[in-house]
């Protein structure tokens, strides 16, 4: 015997239940649908050729898209239909998102990235705030062009342009030789085993011009040399002549001279006495 004690409304829950299944069906009766016009929009919509649009026999529709597809299915050209034309479609910077891209070329206006990596990068001009390279930096020319002056470096040598005058480093005769044109304003000019070619030696300001050490001979048109204590001699061990660029023998003006230990003036001036008694 079952004795009720509440009210079972049977209406109301058979309506709930055909509610449901009658959503349901136009669930499903609407992707159904849905998925039928993505058929219908693929098959008509969308062309795939390896050439570019031409006239295909078919009804187009503004807003119908034309891939261009090697044999390798890489889609190279996009169009999309106006309604009278086909016209390339690009993608826009904003639009176009990816982890990675791997490109064989580019044809890009503005690169803007954190970090650049690449082996070779083929410019006609870098510029930079700072380049800060550990590897060799090579080319035809280098140069650095600022409001300091210029400074070029290429086939012709080092070249330094500073208010209108310039300074230049180039190779000489042979190896381990420089050449300088233009003038040389330096402190001072340690040389080790290398020459200094030149014809004149100038101090500037009334300064003496000290050439040679006080320790060591130093060579004069490598027939004289000069010594450590007031020495000159010949290198050859010959006699010295002084005479003029003609050949004749100048005279020789001095104070005391001094030969062997014996001041010569004195010796003369006693023979003078001997001769005079």
């Amino acid at each position: 015997m079952i004795i009720a004690t509440g009210t079972l409304n049977i209406d109301e829950n058979a309506k709930l239940a055909q509610q449901a299944s009658d959503d349901a069906k136009s669930a499903a009766n609407s992707a159904a649908d849905e998925a039928g016009k993505i058929k219908t929009s693929l098959d008509g919509k969308i062309t795939v050729s390896s050439q570019e649009p031409f006239d295909d026999g078919k009804t187009h529709d503004e807003g119908d898209i034309w891939y261009v597809q090697d044999s390798n299915h890489i889609t190279s050209e996009m169009y999309t239909y106006d309604g009278s034309d086909w016209v390339k479609t690009k993608m826009s910077q904003t639009a176009l998102s990816v982890g990675q891209l791997s490109a064989l070329s580019a044809d890009l206006g503005t690169i803007e990235a954190g970090y650049l990596n690449s082996v070779e990068v083929d410019s006609s001009i870098i510029k930079a705030a700072k380049i800060d390279a550990t590897s060799t930096i090579t080319g035809a020319s280098i140069e650095e062009d600022g409001n300091n002056g210029r400074i070029t470096l290429d086939t012709n040598g080092f070249c330094a342009i500073s208010n209108g005058k310039y300074l230049q480093f180039v190779s000489g005769n042979s190896n381990g030789y420089t050449q300088i044109r233009g003038g040389l304003d330096v402190d001072s000019i340690n040389v080790g085993a290398s020459v200094i070619e030149g014809q004149t030696f100038e101090a500037y300001g009334g300064n003496n011009t000290h050439i040679g050490s006080e320790n060591a001979w130093t060579y004069l048109a490598e027939g004289i040399k000069c010594g450590p204590g007031g020495y000159i001699s010949s290198v050859s061990g010959t006699d010295i002549y002084f005479h003029n660029e003609a050949g004749a023998t100048i005279d020789l003006h001095a104070g005391d001279v001094i030969s062997h230990g014996t001041n010569l003036l004195d010796e003369i001036n006693g023979i003078k006495k001997k001769l005079k008694m």
